[in-house]
């Protein structure tokens, strides 16, 4: 039996979504751009998936969606299209941002400053208003982070916004709080939102980008003029699909909450040294569905092995830079012990997971932490 608890990283396709994009592809599978009536079918499942997108982000009237290839597009596209359009002024992001926000926020041409988090990982509002100015013309804020599962105080930003830079676009990348954490759009202020597929039991490269009628953006990527001249190339239909068919899934209430706290109360009864790394878990401040916990003395990679080793699979740090370091630069932020940095492990639920699963994981914790302490260096 495995146990997949790294659900940040990525998900398993649902059936529904995995149906779907079959069908799509032997049924469905015409070009949306031609004029015939089978091509205006795809057109029209398109329209479904903007709508249902929308709709569960609570855009404003007037919001289009813009499909990509996933997060990182999504990202790049708010990003480099808005610096693209304004030309000048500041790009504020938050200490914890993932490197498609971060790194294109230091590369877009403005000049890029660091929003600082606090201890439990959250946006220091107070260190946000210090760099707010009328120059600013971009703030990038995620909605839940990707490592902690801290929820971000999004109208809060969006208030410091509007006292003070107005006119600056804010940008909110949804990835890891789409459908697991409510979100509104419209009461946040957020110009853009981002979100991808693969994080809610859709296909792996499909994606969207949300943009209220504030948001102008000059496109990354030219060609035949679809998704309104701002992404041309042919839709991925089939990924839209697949989309599609995991938004109407996706559960409202799927108890990841109250797993999530059993896990975390299960490990703190086998590890009583174990420690949170972000918000309390059983606060408002915390997502459903992450959960980022230290172990001492061992490192993450060898108990993150270990419990491989006994079929449990978790994470550490962000999955898309876990190879290029050893310290989290989420953990770094938010001024971590170095200790309880270097034995930090990330649980991410998903819907489909039980309560069976999280006592058999905590009980491979408690074992493999019990031996593995006993060989640490001194």
């Amino acid at each position: 039996m495995s146990i997949y608890l790294d659900n940040s990283a990525t998900t398993r396709v649902c059936a529904e979504a995995a149906e779907a994009m079959v069908r799509c592809m032997r049924e469905g599978y015409y070009n949306p751009s031609a004029l015939y009536a089978p091509a205006l079918e795809a057109q029209k499942q398109m329209r479904l998936c903007r709508d249902a997108v929308l709709k569960a982000a609570h855009a404003p009237m007037g919001s289009r969606v813009v499909f990509l290839s996933g997060g990182t597009e999504a990202d790049n596209l708010a990003i480099l299209g808005h610096a693209a359009k304004v030309r000048a002024g500041r790009a504020l992001y938050s200490a914890g941002e993932h490197p498609a926000v971060k790194e294109a926020c230091q590369s877009c041409g403005l000049q890029a400053e660091e929003i600082p988090y606090d201890h439990e990982g959250l946006v220091d509002l107070e260190a946000l208003k210090s760099l707010l100015s009328s120059d600013v013309a971009l703030i990038c804020c995620m909605q839940v982070n990707n490592e902690t599962g801290a929820i971000q105080p999004l109208k809060e930003i969006a208030r410091l916004r509007d006292e003070t830079a107005p006119f600056a676009h804010f940008h909110v990348d949804g990835v890891q709080g789409f459908l697991r954490v409510p979100f509104d759009m419209a009461a946040c202020k957020a110009d853009t939102y981002a979100l991808s597929g693969h994080k809610i039991h859709a296909p792996k490269g499909i994606g969207a980008l949300v943009m209220t009628p504030r948001a102008q953006l000059n496109p990354r990527q030219v060609g035949g003029g679809q998704e309104n001249a701002l992404r041309s190339g042919t839709e991925n239909t089939p990924g839209i699909a697949g989309l599609l068919s995991a938004i109407r899934r996706y559960p409202t209430e799927n108890g990841m909450r109250q797993l999530k706290l059993l896990l975390w109360r299960l490990i703190q009864e086998a590890v009583p040294e174990a420690s949170v790394n972000g918000p309390a878990p059983d606060g408002e401040k915390a997502a459903p569905h992450i959960l980022n916990v230290s172990l001492p003395p061992v490192r993450a990679e060898t108990m993150l092995h270990a419990l491989e080793g006994e079929g449990v699979y978790v994470g550490m740090g962000s999955a898309c830079s876990s190879f290029k370091q050893r310290i989290s630069p989420v953990l770094k932020a938010m001024h971590t012990p170095q200790r309880q940095a270097e034995s930090a492990l990330r649980f991410s639920l998903c819907p489909d997971n039980t309560e069976e699963e999280m006592r058999i994981a905590a009980q491979a914790i408690a074992r493999q932490h019990a031996m593995l302490s006993k060989y640490q260096r001194r």
